[in-house]
């Protein structure tokens, strides 16, 4: 009993008679309560401020003076919005001062008679508080869970490779979102012999943490298969096998998985792949949908059966031209739908449609490595917004290497940004550009890169991600678009009518390295700035000379 009743809370009791404050004080001490009377509001509030969460009940008087108890109730709302109030008072109800409607009307308040017995004002009380702390473990579990499940969701993140890459041979390009916090779907990029790349894209079955914590470990089991001495032998069946093996011994009793792995070998020009139970790639040759996998080969998922045994006869061989695209995604982006019950899906003539277009239009224009974040814009803009599943969709092929166009990633690190420059320099000096404009693109370059290194991403996000560039010559005009994932740019819609004010609000925090704001609006003729997701784009128009600036900046408005 001791022990129950140190754990008891405070009681607030807030009336301006002596004597009411002294009997309730003993009535609350009585059952084990420590009372803390006041006799106005302001000694009310100021206690309140400094120790709310001790307490757990307010009783109040409602006429006290010049401030009455409806008064105090909006303050106290303004410092705890889940605190029971008891209005206790002398008054009649039933004389029409329309105070037991003031009461009522929120839900937690409530009228007692200051004549009420003591037993009955106690029960009232003390149910009230016992409620009251359940609601608040409930509250307590929910935000702890909370807090487990964001964290969750930056080691999977952390453990999944880069969102895009551009090789000498060849490129990919990821979007990866999960319809919670944690996500079972997972993806794997790494080098893979000589000028080759091993993909795999992975759906564990079911959601949630246990789905989070199976995703965790495959991709830490698949990392192991960057030993240059196992990929010299092993086939993409092996890697199946070995996959199997880790889920029927690990993971058998949590879930299975369905999978795509694909090996593409850009100086083949091909793409060996192994489904199991995953939806088959798509791949794309001029706007045209190639048939992959007539003879429907492929295995079951992988862990869901003890004896599953992948072989050479469940693979997969695809010729691919050099403008060919290959898709992978998983189920869940056949899922989308326009309402919330999911009954309404993105009609799988439309996917391939949209699909297919943005694929040839991004292979043409050299912006491919932004498709499936274009693709989940336009899906969204159409209606078909409503996520039921994790999506990830995996964009792969051969280096294009248009014609003059300069396309790169790299990581955001000051000497990889320095890098990158150099290498673009290097091209431009190829095509014969002019020296003067070369090192305007490069201050533009380096000066949105730092930018989005100092302040666009927290320093964990700044270990992981990259930044994609698309350097070419448009009208006369040298247009560098630049793709990242770091914070939005302020919303340019807000400033359509002005455009000087625009342009300090879409470079607010530019001006960290002394230089930023005004060199950038001295070297452009406009910028453009767009949203996809959470992927900026920011296209900056540079005159191929300094007398054609007319440093305006184009307000395009902010796509969400």
């Amino acid at each position: 009993m001791a022990g129950h009743v140190e754990t008891m809370p405070k009681i607030l009791v807030v009336d301006d008679e002596k004597l009411i404050r002294l009997t309730m004080s003993a009535r609350l001490k009585r059952v084990g309560y420590d009372p803390v009377a006041v006799g106005t509001v302001e000694e009310a509030v100021a206690i309140l401020k400094k120790e709310h969460k001790h307490f757990g009940a307010i009783i109040s008087d409602i006429v006290m003076g010049e401030m009455d108890g409806f008064v105090f109730r909006d303050i106290v709302r303004g410092i705890d919005r889940s605190m029971p109030i008891f209005f206790l008072t002398a008054l009649d109800p039933e004389e029409g001062s329309g105070f037991l409607k003031k009461i009522v009307s929120e839900p937690l308040s409530y009228y007692l008679p200051k004549s009420v017995d003591t037993d009955v004002l106690l029960q009232r009380v003390q149910r009230t508080i016992a409620s009251r702390r359940i609601e608040q473990f409930i509250e307590r579990q929910i935000e702890e869970q909370r807090q487990s499940m964001a964290l969750a969701a930056q080691i999977q993140s952390s453990m999944l490779p880069v969102r895009a890459m551009m090789t000498e041979r060849g490129f990919y390009t990821a979007f990866w979102k999960a319809k919670d916090m944690v996500s079972g779907d997972l993806y794997e990029a790494m080098p893979f012999g000589e000028g080759c790349y091993l993909y795999l894209l992975g759906d564990i079955q079911g959601h949630g943490t246990s789905a989070a914590l199976a995703m965790t470990a495959v991709q830490t089991f698949i990392k192991q298969l960057s030993n240059r001495k196992l990929q010299s032998s092993v086939q993409i069946y092996d890697i199946a096998n070995r996959l199997q093996r880790f889920f029927r011994n690990n993971l058998a009793e949590v879930s299975y998985m369905t999978a795509l792995l694909c090996l593409h070998r850009p100086l083949r020009n091909d793409v060996v792949w192994l489904n199991c139970g995953a939806p088959d790639p798509v791949v794309v040759s001029d706007g045209v949908v190639c048939e992959v996998n007539p003879e429907k080969r492929g295995g079951l998922p992988i862990g869901l059966m003890a004896d599953t045994v992948y072989s050479e006869k469940d693979v997969v061989t695809t010729p691919l031209f050099d403008d060919s695209v290959v898709v992978a995604y998983t189920d869940g982006l056949l899922d989308m739908s326009r309402d919330t019950e999911g009954m309404e899906q993105m009609p799988a003539a439309m996917v391939a449609k949209l699909r297919n277009e943005l694929i040839t239009d991004g292979r043409a224009d050299g912006s491919i490595m932004v498709e499936p974040y274009k693709f989940m814009r336009a899906a969204a803009e159409i209606g078909y917004g409503t996520l039921h599943d994790d999506v990830t969709i995996l964009v792969f092929g051969k280096r294009a290497n248009l014609p003059g166009v300069f396309e790169a990633t790299s990581p955001v690190s000051p000497a990889e940004v320095d890098q990158m420059a150099q290498a673009m320099a290097a091209w431009c000096a190829g095509e014969g550009w002019d020296q003067s404009l070369v090192d305007r693109i490069q201050l533009v370059l380096e000066e949105k890169l730092m930018n989005i290194h100092d302040h666009g991403l927290t320093d964990r996000e700044r270990l992981h991600e990259v930044v994609s560039i698309r350097l070419r010559l448009v009208n006369k005009t040298a247009e560098l678009t630049v793709w990242d994932c770091g914070s939005p740019e302020p919303s340019l819609a807000v400033a359509a009518g002005s455009t000087d004010t625009g342009f300090e609000l879409a470079n607010r925090e530019m001006s960290g390295r002394g230089r930023g704001r005004m060199m950038v609006r001295e070297l452009c003729d406009g910028i453009e700035r767009n949203r996809y997701g959470k992927l900026n784009e920011t296209i900056y128009h540079i005159p191929l000379n300094l007398e054609a600036v007319g440093g305006q900046t184009n307000f395009k408005g902010e796509v969400k």
